[in-house]
């Protein structure tokens, strides 16, 4: 995914690294089949860049998300594995609020990725509260509890 994000970075696309593999380079011993980012709903240039960036890896382009919620996940098959795109989060007011908090982490490789801060992530998956998301909320918790959210 390095190459991905790589690419991301250089087109400067805004984005937001979430889910399993943010946990992840958060240092949450957690394993995740995909890859999980938020992007902003509605801004057409950004949809441009991803789509130009990622053309060989779409059968079809992203979308900007609907009128009534639609298109608000759009998940694809890559040479790096399963790539959801996430236009809206439970509990994330909007992408702008979270991107003026983001933080930026490296993965294994030392490729800087922009990823959701953990305060941002607790709340999305308190709100969300699926059976799948009850660890890392108590992860997040107990960083909190020390200070290190």
């Amino acid at each position: 995914m390095d190459e991905l994000f790589l690419a991301l970075n250089e087109a400067s696309v805004r984005y937001l690294l979430i889910g399993g593999q943010a946990m992840r380079l958060m240092g949450m011993p957690r394993f995740s089949m995909d890859w999980d980012i938020f992007i902003p709903p509605g801004d057409e240039a950004n949809f441009e860049l991803l789509n130009q960036v990622l053309d060989a890896e779409l059968d079809l382009p992203l979308i900007p998300l609907g009128p009534h919620g639609e298109n608000f996940v759009q998940t694809y098959q890559t040479s790096w594995g399963v790539v959801q795109f996430h236009l809206a989060l439970p509990g994330v007011r909007s992408f702008e609020q979270a991107e003026a908090v983001a933080v930026r982490r490296t993965t294994e490789h030392g490729t800087p990725v922009k990823c959701m801060a953990g305060s941002d992530l607790l709340i999305a998956k308190m709100a969300a509260n699926r059976p799948q998301d009850q660890v890392d909320i108590q992860f997040l918790q107990e960083l909190r509890r020390v200070g290190k959210l």
